[in-house]
């Protein structure tokens, strides 16, 4: 038995102008983020997040950035001291290099550094 009304309700629709404005930036956005490719970068979101990495990516949809991560923000617990003879250097979670994937149409500013 169907419970859900046989008419769907519209919540929310997009401006035609918009959606093609939005198109259009997504475009532009692809083609200046394909020329970066493998530079070091300064990236401002329309939530104003501000990420720095190195672009190693970049598809229809989204552009990959390679962000580096340093120091602990809180404990790990990590092997027993002494380490075992088989892991002199554990992972650590804290220090690592994060793929971080946004999305082009919310992209605000994109900056080279180097």
């Amino acid at each position: 038995m169907n419970t859900y009304p046989s008419q769907q309700q519209m919540l929310f629709q997009c401006d035609h102008h918009m959606a093609h404005s939005m198109k259009k930036h997504k475009e532009n956005a692809h083609a200046a983020l394909k020329k970066a490719m493998k530079h070091k970068v300064r990236v401002e979101t329309l939530d104003d997040e501000v990420f720095e990495g190195v672009i190693i990516n970049v598809d229809a949809k989204y552009v990959y950035i390679q962000i580096e991560q340093e120091g602990s923000r809180g404990f790990y617990p990590g092997y027993p001291y002494p380490r075992p003879p088989f892991a002199p250097y554990p992972y650590n979670p804290y220090y690592s290099n994060v793929i971080l994937p946004l999305a082009l149409f919310d992209l605000l500013a994109v900056s080279l550094l180097w």
